[in-house]
């Protein structure tokens, strides 16, 4: 059996549509609020994507085969961490590049060890932060084209403000309606919570890894607050503000490149977690959510390995 190896539940195929379908369903409230530029930036960056794996098969087979929708995934991924007034060539370079230099390598879905839409986010965040971290004050008046360029008045993002050592003039309450600066696809919690119920019922994202996840950032946020606030204003603030949310639904939780025990997803889920807040504390970007889940796939053999011996020990296997 071709990897991702998935001993029950749905098949690989199955939960790739699924959180398809998922981010799909993301892009209508910017498209609402912002015309068709988030459309049009998704699917450009998904043609992107679909032309790589089309060029790569090429080369591979000698043919065309595409054989899953995980390219597709990849594209709408990035470009929910993509600012709104962005050039619309940004998520497509992050993807092509992410595509070509981790994914090619490897071969299909399944055997690249890092999760190709982190790879694109950081690629993006380390060859053009400016465009990436850029975001327009949407209580502004603005003209988005859905391909040229845009007309905004820029504004600071929550997690930069809390980056800088400042309170956020915006109520936690208020980061929940996607009404917000921010990323495309970061800004509505609601949202993103009822994408993530809904693969979490699906069984196409683990729920074990989100908690432990958002745990662990909960507490790190809590026990080592970056404002002067009460433990739980700096949670309510760091769960909400930048990528963190997104990327707890959305990338830790995908199955190609996380645990295959019960036990490791839990570890790798906060293992991740504490590493985001790692790289909110003492990066450079206010958003360090790829970084950390880049970081955190790659400890994921020594998890699997350490929790298959653990469970051997024990005289039973989860997976």
């Amino acid at each position: 059996m071709g990897a991702p190896y998935v001993k029950s539940g749905p098949s690989a195929s199955a939960m790739l549509n699924q959180t398809l379908a998922a981010l799909a369903a993301m892009l209508i409230v910017p498209t609402v609020r912002y015309g068709a530029r988030p459309a049009a930036m998704a699917v450009m960056a998904v043609l992107t994507c679909a032309a790589c794996e089309a060029f790569c098969s090429l080369m591979r087979y000698g043919k065309i085969r595409i054989d899953d929708s995980s390219f597709a995934v990849t594209g709408l991924t990035a470009v929910m961490l993509t600012p709104v007034n962005a050039p619309v060539w940004l998520p497509c370079a992050a993807c092509a590049a992410a595509q070509l230099a981790a994914k090619a390598p490897f071969g299909r879905y399944g055997r690249p060890p890092f999760n190709i839409a982190a790879v694109a986010g950081a690629f993006a965040a380390l060859c053009w932060p400016s465009e990436s971290f850029t975001y327009m004050d949407p209580a502004k008046p603005f003209t988005l084209p859905p391909f040229g360029a845009c007309e905004y008045t820029a504004a600071v993002s929550p997690a930069a403000v809390l980056k800088n050592g400042l309170k956020p003039d915006v109520q936690p309450l208020d980061m929940l309606w996607g009404t917000g600066v921010g990323a495309i696809g970061t800004t509505a919690a609601l949202v993103i919570a009822a994408c993530g119920l809904f693969l979490f019922i699906r069984r196409a994202a683990s729920l074990e890894t989100t908690v432990s996840f958002l745990l662990v950032c909960a507490l790190l946020a809590a026990f080592f607050p970056r404002i002067a606030c009460s433990p739980l204003t700096s949670v309510k603030y760091e769960l909400l503000s930048g990528s963190l949310l997104f990327c707890s639904v959305f990338m830790v939780t995908d199955p190609s490149t996380s645990p295959k025990t019960f036990a490791g997803r839990c570890v790798y889920g906060a293992l991740a977690g504490g590493l985001l807040m790692a790289v909110r504390y003492f990066g450079a970007f206010g958003q360090g959510a790829c970084f950390a889940v880049l970081l955190a796939d790659a400890a994921v053999p020594l998890i699997d390995n350490f929790s298959f011996k653990t469970v051997t020990v024990f005289g039973r296997r989860s997976v």
